[in-house]
């Protein structure tokens, strides 16, 4: 078993500030406020590799300074003197990082996979600075491997992955003694939220505000007839309320890059069309309202920010009519639209979705979420796709197994790539909706319609007419 030292790193900024909190940062402190108590539920966590030749003390120092650089990584959330919430950053102060020093044998990736279980069982106090943990993971003398452990709030998984990247390229100057070159200009998130209040940035939220308006409009109210229909109903004796399922597919990953090369779509537009294909189905709707996870990265000053900027915006696919292709490139269309209304004002939309339900006279369910997290998931098709063939022999290297993911809502699927050549899809499912069974069969579902759709070439068959 690891040796583990935990010792308080500090950290110095350029400035201490408080602003008004973004847009972002309202959104998923709403989130976490629905989640109470168990605010660790929407923590964030990654890993980078280290260069070699780097010493603790190196790594160390690397964080301290990251963390004074990017003020997200350093700042605090509570209601100001008008109740509304605000940031608070800091100057100075410190953060937990452990030093894991493996034990003979022992896997490094094992240190981490413990770590990232024991931060996700110590909730953040969102009032304290920083929201913001580390570890060192040290094999054979040398480090090997550093992890940070985050708040939503203060950064989004785009955010840790820069980090790590800066991480690495960090270390790697300081190893070898060059100087490292500057970081590109970013946006801190007091900036943002003055932004936000600016008159262009009051312009981008008008217009998702008409993007809501038009959204709650059209959307059914549920996508799942049978769950409002035993909206009262307990789940059966002996099952429970939540259950998630995880299915590792190469085949499903081999499948994406040959359509979306087909269709000319983006990967995750065909992964989201037979999505919403099977929940149409499912619902008999001819559309498909799910939530997207806006990155919210269009500007080149936020691109590499380090901040939460992440917002859930509602798209809605039209199933009806026309090819596989003009299905997906409809989606495709309809999700460019979602993402570029992704930054609104949380409390408008609210507000927008109770005045659609006064008017409609019925409730609007926007519980079914569609997050795509693949570092590549924008990626159109292209290189040396794999043969039909290839992709067919693959399914027999699927596996399906039960998974410890919860979620409060009533479909949440989340798309992975973390493991090289593989495709992780995670649904979790409210089993008044989605009996456990039906939560497996769904994902093989999906597969199975990627894998059909890439024999079918080059002929194409209406996707609303084929048997599910």
């Amino acid at each position: 078993m690891a040796e583990i030292v935990r010792h308080r790193t500090p950290f110095y900024g350029q400035r201490s500030a408080t602003a008004p909190a973004t847009c972002a940062q309202r959104h998923m402190w709403n989130l976490i406020q629905r989640q109470l108590p168990d605010a660790s539920f929407y923590d964030v966590s990654h890993w980078a590799g280290l260069p070699p030749h780097a010493a603790v003390p190196d790594v160390l120092a690397v964080l301290s300074e990251l963390v004074g650089h990017y003020e997200a990584l350093r700042t605090a959330f509570g209601p100001g003197p008008d109740g509304t919430l605000t940031q608070r950053v800091p100057r100075s102060g410190s953060f937990e990082t452990e030093i894991a020093t493996t034990g003979p044998g022992e896997d490094p990736r094992d240190v981490l996979r413990a770590w990232r279980r024991r931060m996700r069982q110590t909730a953040f106090d969102l009032t304290t600075a920083p929201l913001f943990r580390a570890m060192v993971v040290v094999a054979d003398g040398a480090p090997v491997l550093a992890a940070f452990h985050v708040s939503h709030l203060a950064a989004d998984l785009m955010s840790l992955r820069h980090l790590a990247a800066e991480l690495t390229r960090l270390l790697a100057a300081r190893t070898t003694g060059r100087p490292a070159p500057p970081p590109a200009a970013f946006r801190q998130p007091v900036e943002q939220a003055g932004y936000e209040r600016s008159p262009r940035g009051q312009a981008l939220l008008a217009r998702s505000r008409a993007y809501w308006r038009d959204q709650l409009a059209t959307a059914p109210a549920t996508m799942f007839p049978t769950l409002a229909a035993r909206a009262d109903r307990a789940a059966e004796p002996g099952v429970p309320d939540r259950y998630s399922a995880v299915m590792d597919s190469r085949a499903a990953f081999l499948a994406l890059p040959v359509l979306a090369g087909r269709w000319r779509v983006s990967t995750s537009a065909v992964l989201l069309t037979a999505v919403a294909t099977l929940l149409g189905r499912r619902a008999g709707l001819p559309v498909c309202t799910l939530r997207l996870l806006a990155a919210n990265r269009f500007a080149p000053e936020l691109r590499v920010a380090v901040a939460n900027l992440h917002q859930e915006v509602p798209v809605t696919i039209d199933l009806t009519g026309g090819s596989v292709p003009a299905l997906a490139r409809r989606a495709f269309a309809a999700c460019t639209t979602a993402y570029a209304n992704g930054l609104y004002d949380p409390d408008h939309a609210e507000e927008l979705l109770r005045a659609a339900e006064r008017e409609r006279g019925t409730g609007i369910s926007l519980s079914c979420c569609f997050n795509d997290i693949r570092a590549a998931h924008e990626t159109r098709g292209g290189g040396h796709p794999a043969p039909a063939h290839a992709v067919r022999a693959a399914l027999a290297e699927t596996v399906v197994t039960r998974h410890a993911f919860t979620e409060g809502e009533d479909f949440f699927l989340v798309a992975d790539d973390e493991e090289p050549g593989w495709l992780r899809l995670v649904l979790n499912a409210d089993t008044r909706a989605f009996p456990p069974p039906e939560v497996h069969t769904f994902l093989r579902d999906i597969e199975r319609l990627l894998v059909e759709h890439v024999e079918d070439a080059p002929q194409q068959t209406r996707m609303a007419g084929r048997s599910a």
